[in-house]
């Protein structure tokens, strides 16, 4: 360690409602909603369908490598290496000089799959805490989580864009767009959605109905 450099400790709890709602939110913004809405098919088919299926592929390989492994702990590690790296995607992408379309695609499926990962991987962490793990209870789980954070997001967007009209201060509104992505991902969480989905939804209402000032 560098002694002039200090020891900064964050709680493991802070990091991810700290760093991924801005930066979700910001990367969703830059999204463009034309280019996601003409492929929302293949987007949402490689986000969710790969994602369960990669999940539960890892873990029925993770089961038969570990005796004993509990079901619900090996749903856990596939949802932990199921999506893949957007970012990573994009460059090499950007790099390839791929079809705008087929980006497109990457980006929208790289900023959704998160969301099914991380929420499969919070039912799976529950489930090997009650020591049961119950598919149908797990799914259930998943649509309610998924319904929750899609209507917060609705709402919270709708909201958001009504102030801003209000807002005539450039300040208030700025300050309004940086609280907006934690709002709404403290608010899902709280009523048990995804807080990623929830953050997603806003982010996206916001791109097709926000207000624009105009110039005269």
């Amino acid at each position: 360690m560098v002694d002039f450099v200090p020891n900064v400790n964050v709680p493991p709890d802070l990091i991810l409602p700290l760093l991924l709602p801005p930066l979700l939110y910001a990367a969703v913004r830059r999204t463009s909603w034309r280019q996601f809405t003409a492929n929302i098919r293949p987007i949402f088919l490689l986000a969710v369908a790969l994602v369960f299926v990669t999940t539960l592929a890892v873990a029925a390989v993770a089961s038969a490598i570990v005796p004993g492994l509990p079901i619900a702990a090996a749903v856990a590690l596939g949802a932990l290496v199921a999506p893949p790296d957007p970012v990573a995607a994009t460059a090499v992408a950007g790099q390839l000089g791929l079809p705008r379309r087929l980006v497109s695609i990457l980006e929208g499926e790289g900023l959704f799959n998160d969301v099914t990962a991380i929420v499969l991987y919070h039912v799976a962490i529950a489930a090997a805490v009650s020591g049961s793990f119950d598919f149908w209870r797990a799914g259930l789980d998943f649509v309610l989580s998924a319904v929750v954070a899609v209507a917060v997001g609705v709402a919270l967007g709708w909201a958001t864009n009504k102030l801003m009209t209000a807002l005539d201060d450039a300040t208030l509104q700025i300050g309004l767009t940086l609280l907006v992505p934690y709002a709404s991902y403290v608010l899902a969480d709280e009523l048990h959605g995804s807080g990623v989905l929830a953050v997603l939804t806003t982010a996206l209402f916001l791109a097709e109905y926000s207000w624009v000032p105009t110039t005269s």
